[in-house]
């Protein structure tokens, strides 16, 4: 028979998995294993493995704009998703969102304009 546990307990196990959540966050926006590099032309966006990004479930739409007015102009956004990425052995990679410290983020496709 699986061990009953008080509700004490069940709070403290949320609120360490929240805290490490948030500890990724940070992580994934400062220090030496940041998830990908600040765009250059706006603070928001990161690129990584060649994708523009934003840390967070953002509105799509609101970072599909943003990222087209950061490509250059013979490129656009065919897509965007929202994804997890998790640190693992200093490495960012994509994850489920149940994986430990899965960070959301929204990742958009960009594409060499055909017009």
């Amino acid at each position: 028979m699986p061990e009953a546990h008080d509700q004490t307990y069940i709070d403290a196990l949320g609120a360490d998995l929240a805290q490490q959540n948030l500890n990724a966050l940070v992580l994934a926006q400062n220090g030496n294993n940041q998830l990908g590099q600040p765009h250059p032309n706006n603070p928001e966006l990161r690129i990584w493995n060649g994708n523009i990004l934003a840390i967070g479930h953002q509105n799509p739409d609101r970072i599909t704009t943003a990222a087209n007015n950061a490509l250059p102009t013979h490129m656009r956004v065919a897509a965007t998703y929202h994804w997890h990425a998790a640190l693992t052995n200093g490495t960012w990679t994509r994850c489920t969102p149940t994986a430990d410290n899965a960070i959301p983020i929204t990742v958009t496709l960009a594409v060499t304009r055909d017009d």
